[in-house]
């Protein structure tokens, strides 16, 4: 009998955990800061041309971005199963954003591209 509740509340831990890593978009819609990359554990800083990077996502699923000083606006897409952003420039070109972390005023994600792969961009909400 023991064994029985015990597995029973370990399934219920279990899915409440998985619960809450599902993400809303609320908590996406702000502008986040470029703070550092991590490569295998090490942290590096942004080079001088993306001090001011950042992304602003905003709740009409709009954006705009400024990327090594380079603005672009577009439109997102969220998809709260997989917790993934897509970012589309006018051209209707779009780049895939899988977040890993995700609290009030941090993010962590990775780009999919390949340039990018085994990178983890790290955001802010403070400047």
């Amino acid at each position: 009998m023991k064994k029985i509740i015990l597995t029973s509340v370990l399934l219920l831990f279990l899915y409440m955990s998985g619960f809450s890593q599902t993400l809303n978009k609320e908590i996406l819609c702000k502008k986040w800061y470029l703070e550092k990359y991590e490569v295998m554990w090490v942290d590096y800083e942004p080079d001088e041309k993306e001090k001011n990077d950042y992304i602003l996502l905003k709740s009409d699923m709009t954006y705009a971005s400024v990327d090594e000083g380079t603005k672009t606006f577009g439109k997102w897409t969220f998809n709260t199963e997989e917790n993934y952003f897509t970012m589309f420039n006018d051209k209707g070109e779009g780049i895939k954003i899988i977040i890993n972390k995700l609290s009030i005023n941090k993010m962590v994600l990775n780009i999919d591209i390949k340039e990018m792969d085994g990178v983890d961009v790290h955001y802010t909400t403070k400047k």
